[in-house]
């Protein structure tokens, strides 16, 4: 009889490792509703604002169904700071760039990204290579045909606690049923594989390891926020790589620049002058918040009361305004794992999520766009900046570092990596694994992780 796998989360990495899996265990996916939809109520942030658009999901490929599918590899020393070896992650990279593109297309990424590099890489900085395929996947679809095989079954319902196994007796997992009164259920499971997300993931383990009150340390996430806009000369070469678009996706660089050991990422978004008020408004992500919350009184009446927002997202949106002078300046900046950042739990109410940009790291960025703007001050004909204390950050909404006082020991080469302690046969793939994460979306990275832990599993059976 095979042994049996709960994968707990049909999202990014769930819906990866699980069809990874089926040929050789016995499936179980826990996924928390049967519709798809976003989470707006599962978490509350005093701390500041927290991204809604394309955050957290419910449904078979949960956030995957929003996401815009923003590839990058974390650089080396990104890597050894999450704890991952660059030599043992590259031939997953290799997988994960596959599973969104094939040969040909990725070719033509590589050009691009190459073409970048020769124009933009210096020794002041150095060069984000992001993809975005023009076909958006729900990856539980994706995974499911790209690694066909034996039946997956999917328990709808909210993974509640993971039960070690004992002499004698198998471990399980504690499910509450998605939308209803039935209380709660078993699902019996010789490995659970948590993929419940950077939010999820610790307060499961947490509740699994009888700390339903306390705080779990070390969030860390990417804070965004438009700081500047500069009109730049006509034949700047900054405009020759704010996006290429090839047959199969979209090629954006992003400048990378380093004060303190942290890392800002600049880029630039098309604009349609030098006003600022389009930027610094509540309404600066209004299309990306409407499309997943598209009746919204509050965010349709920011939307009527800031029409130049819109023009400017139109002209992102469409590409168009990369044939301009005028862009946006929109800085993305790395967080260091602190002890006073994370997720505080209490019984009986939602999770509170504390990510503030801390004043350290708020002076790093300030110094790293002062960077950018001398840099190219060749080409930038004009510019306004917008007061460093006023500068509005949002998360990019990839939460992590969460599991990290959860998993045993960093080095991905053996399944420590993503071990829970004091859980056996439990297992951790998702952002709150990753102990640190530069500037780069996750979502590749991750990917990379699902095959290394699928591959770990499988030897280890």
């Amino acid at each position: 009889m095979k042994k049996r796998v709960v994968v707990i989360g049909a999202g990014l990495c769930g819906s990866v490792v699980s069809t990874l899996l089926r040929d050789d265990f016995e499936v179980t996916v826990v996924e928390q509703g049967r519709k798809k939809k976003p989470l707006f109520t599962d978490v509350d942030c005093p701390t500041g604002e927290l991204n809604t658009s394309i955050n957290r999901a419910e449904g078979l490929g949960g956030t995957t169904n929003y996401w815009h599918n923003a590839l990058i590899e974390l650089a080396a020393d990104d890597l050894r700071k999450a704890g991952i070896v660059p030599a043992t992650i590259a031939p997953y990279y290799q997988k994960a760039w596959s599973f969104f593109l094939g040969k040909s297309e990725l070719d033509d990424c590589n050009r691009a990204r190459d073409a970048n590099l020769a124009h933009l890489q210096s020794a002041i900085s150095t060069v984000a290579h992001m993809v975005l395929p023009q076909a958006r996947h729900n990856v539980w679809q994706l995974a499911n045909k790209t690694n066909p095989g034996a039946d997956i079954a999917v328990e709808y319902g909210h993974a509640e606690k993971i039960v070690a196994p004992t002499a004698g007796a198998r471990g399980y997992v504690e499910i509450r049923e998605a939308h209803g009164d039935r209380g709660l259920r078993r699902l019996d499971a010789d490995v659970v594989v948590t993929c419940a997300g950077g939010l999820g993931t610790p307060v499961l383990l947490a509740r699994s390891l009888g700390q339903d009150d306390g705080f779990v340390p070390g969030y860390h996430d990417h804070p965004m926020a438009y700081v500047a806009k500069v009109k730049l000369r006509p034949d700047s070469r900054l405009k020759a790589i704010s996006c290429t678009t090839t047959r199969a996706a979209e090629v954006r660089a992003g400048i990378v620049y380093e004060t303190d050991d942290l890392k800002t990422v600049v880029y630039l978004r098309p604009a349609v002058d030098l006003r600022l008020g389009s930027i610094t408004g509540p309404a600066r992500y209004i299309l990306s918040d409407l499309r997943n919350d598209p009746f919204s009184p509050k965010k349709i009446m920011m939307l009527l009361g800031n029409l130049e927002a819109v023009r400017e997202a139109i002209l992102f949106k469409t590409g168009l305004g990369f044939r301009g002078d005028y862009y946006s300046v929109l800085i993305l900046g790395e967080q260091t794992p602190l002890p006073t950042r994370g997720i505080a739990m209490t019984t009986g109410k939602r999770p509170l999520l504390n990510w503030e940009v801390t004043p350290a790291e708020l002076a790093s960025y300030d110094a790293s766009v002062t960077k950018f703007l001398a840099e190219f001050a060749a080409d930038i004909v004009e510019h306004e900046v917008v007061p460093t204390p006023t500068w509005a950050f949002r998360n990019a909404a990839h939460h992590s570092g969460t599991a990290n006082q959860f998993c045993a020991v960093p080095g991905d080469a053996s399944l420590d990596f993503f071990a829970a302690k004091g859980l056996p046969g439990a297992f951790v793939c998702d952002g709150s694994v990753l102990r640190a994460g530069g500037i780069a979306n996750s979502g590749l990275t991750l990917v990379a992780l699902s095959y290394r832990l699928a591959e770990l599993i499988r030897a280890d059976a």
